[in-house]
This record gives C-alpha cells, sequence and structure tokens, in this order.
C-alpha cells in the first residue's frame, strides 16, 4: 500500500506537469497580438513570465502538499512500540 501512495504522488506530478504544458501552450503563449511599444510589450511579456511562474508555484505546492499528506498518514500509521 506505500508504493501505491507514492505511485500516485508521482502520477499527479506528472499529471500536473501535463495539465500545465496544455494551459501554457494554450493560453499563456497565445495570448493576443504583441503590442509594438516598449511599456506594453514590457507589461506584456511580464504578464506572461508571472503566469508562467504562477503554474510552476501552484505545481511544487500540489505535489509538497501531496507529499506532506503522504508523510503524515504514515506517521499515524506507525504505532510505537513499548522498550523495556
Amino acid at each position: 500500500m506505500r508504493l501505491a501512495s507514492l505511485f500516485l504522488i508521482e502520477l499527479v506530478a506528472f499529471l500536473l506537469i501535463l495539465g500545465e504544458t496544455y494551459v501554457f501552450f494554450a493560453v499563456v503563449v497565445p495570448l493576443g497580438a504583441v503590442p509594438r511599444s516598449p511599456l506594453d510589450y514590457t507589461g506584456y511579456a511580464l504578464l506572461k513570465l508571472g503566469l508562467t511562474f504562477g503554474l510552476g508555484v501552484l505545481w511544487f505546492v500540489l505535489v509538497d502538499s501531496s507529499a506532506r499528506l503522504y508523510v503524515k498518514s504514515m506517521l499515524k500509521r506507525r504505532t510505537p512500540t513499548l522498550s523495556s
């Protein structure tokens, strides 16, 4: 059962990579025409950079929380034994 939980964490990470890759190429990249003025272009580039950074943070938060959930469940399962 412990290995199944670890495989589930890996599966979640892989599916997040696939989903975020789709979101990146379907939403972030084709956000419209590139503006001509340097100020608008800089804002546009920073928006794309922020969205990309947000996707990365989302991935790390979800993978970290699933790993913490796994560790907590493993710690609750192990019952301490009395040593004499």
